[in-house]
């Protein structure tokens, strides 16, 4: 009896003394985090990536970014428009006032003729849409291009005109618009009231 004792003293002391390999005092390894001090472009899923296509876009160890269909990811690792594509700025619809000052547009009383000359940056040649004959004339062509650099460093410039068998009128002065980032992702540009327009916009395209 003294022996099985003994020998269940002695496993128990054995057994005690299996904690497993490690070592309660032993420090553990600090788990590695994608951040700047080790990441020169963009951290997805706690990886660092190269932060330089559309898909993953960014830099200094700062969350990847996906950028939007009509961007790049550009050489400073940020989303922005190709400033080497080619974009359409073509109007699509306006809103004209019911009269030129208080009399009416054609002798006839009918609606103004409506056409639009613009002048993208780049070009020395106007464009013109056709003639609409209505107070809400829509286009389907017409309309200028230009690289998307020239359009956000330089305004293009349009007008409106009523034809007229004799000499046109004249629906607005001539207006310089400066296109932003954000209309290339929005794909559009609506300009508010100017002489005998209401409203005016433009689709902001990207050329093949």
């Amino acid at each position: 009896m003294k022996i099985h004792r003994m020998l269940a003293v002695v496993a128990g002391l054995f057994f005690a003394g299996c904690g497993g390999d490690e070592d309660p005092g032993e420090d553990k390894p600090t788990p590695v985090t994608c951040s700047a001090s080790n990441c020169t472009g963009c951290c997805f899923n706690n990886t660092c990536q190269t932060g330089n296509t559309a898909s993953s876009c960014g830099k200094a160890g700062a969350a990847c970014v996906a950028c939007n269909a009509a961007q790049v990811c550009k050489t400073d690792q940020s989303c922005g428009v190709d400033p080497a594509g080619v974009w359409l700025v073509q109007p699509v619809s306006a809103q004209i006032t019911a009269s030129n000052n208080g009399t009416a547009w054609d002798a006839d009383a009918s609606a103004p003729d409506v056409f639009v000359e613009m002048g993208c940056p780049g070009s020395t040649v106007p464009s013109f849409t056709p003639e609409v004959q209505s107070y809400t004339p829509a286009w389907t062509s017409g309309g200028c291009t230009a690289t998307a650099s020239r359009l956000l460093a330089e305004p293009w410039a349009f007008r409106l005109w009523d034809s007229d068998l004799s000499v046109d009128d004249s629906i607005t002065s001539v207006l310089l618009v400066q296109l932003k980032e954000e209309h290339f992702v929005a794909g559009t540009v609506t300009l508010q009231p100017s002489g005998g327009m209401t409203s005016i916009t433009f689709n902001v395209r990207k050329q093949p």
